[in-house]
């Protein structure tokens, strides 16, 4: 999806591993599999949402990414 000056974008992918499963790597599997189908259809970058020091936090700061800083914040 092109963004407001035209460059292409991969929006988020949302999706979950369940606790027993964590730590088999399905999450890393998922990320990684995202990350090249956006390379492969072009994508300048990706969007990537996380819960602050959750599981996908944890993910993405494991491949390297940097921490933009936060939209919204919400304790419930």
């Amino acid at each position: 999806m092109p963004d407001p000056i035209g460059q292409a974008r991969q929006l988020p992918q949302y999706f979950g591993v369940l606790p027993e499963y964590r730590g088999l790597r399905p999450g890393r599997q998922l990320w990684r599999a995202a990350m090249h189908w956006e390379h492969a259809n072009g994508a300048d970058y990706q969007l990537l949402q996380t819960t602050a020091s959750g599981a996908s936090d944890q993910l993405c700061q494991a491949e390297g990414l940097a921490d933009l800083g936060f939209v919204c914040t919400t304790i419930v």
